[in-house]
């Protein structure tokens, strides 16, 4: 009896602990969004804009000074840049195949959650919109996860993080339909190839026979 006492006793201490638990965890973030102002969300915001920007324009030189000094950025393909100029290196590398340019907006509402006043976790969905130089176009969702830290006064971002559905991306099947279109032309090819040879060898053959 005292044992199964016991037991239901140690059952409800456990949930009343973690009814707590989850309860200051719930409520931190709103305390900290209480020291937060209208004024730092758009400075936040204004980060935001300028990191936008600088990706769709290509001038990363404006966002240099909004960056952490220990910046982390992971892009779609799981590469992970430190500094600008390799991520800058990475980015205009993709123009050097079948992409002629990208832009990227922002869509749907930001969820942000301020761990501290100095200190904000945002997350949120994006359209990628894809422009090929054989002039076809096409949009790729994202979803995204920023860190910022306030930093003398400015805003930074801290790490940044890209996903999307690798089923439904253009880039990959346009990569697709190329090595489609070139798996045609070189199977065109070997037949135009194959009929030259056949005739050669006829015209040939028949030449040795008229001389017989």
């Amino acid at each position: 009896m005292m044992k199964h006492r016991w037991a239901s006793i140690y059952k409800c201490t456990q949930l009343l602990w973690s009814f707590l638990l989850v309860l200051v965890i719930w409520n931190l973030p709103q305390y900290a969004l209480a020291d937060v102002n209208s004024q730092e969300i758009n400075a936040i915001i204004r980060t935001r804009d300028i990191a936008l920007q600088a990706l769709n324009t290509r001038d990363f030189a404006k966002i240099q000074p909004y960056l952490h000094p220990n910046f982390t950025i992971t892009t779609v393909d799981n590469q992970i840049f430190h500094k600008v100029p390799e991520f800058e290196k990475y980015w205009n590398q993709q123009f050097s195949s079948s992409i002629k340019d990208i832009k990227m907006q922002l869509k749907g509402d930001t969820l942000r959650t301020f761990l501290t006043p100095e200190i904000d976790v945002a997350s949120g969905e994006a359209i990628a919109s894809f422009s090929f130089k054989d002039g076809k176009a096409a949009d790729m969702a994202l979803r995204w996860t920023a860190v910022l830290q306030k930093l003398q006064d400015k805003w930074t971002i801290q790490s940044l993080h890209f996903s999307s559905n690798l089923l439904d991306n253009p880039v990959l099947k346009a990569a697709q339909q190329l090595g489609q279109i070139l798996a045609v032309a070189a199977g065109v090819g070997g037949l135009l190839v194959g009929a030259v040879t056949m005739l050669l060898l006829r015209r040939r053959n028949r030449q040795q026979t008229e001389r017989i």
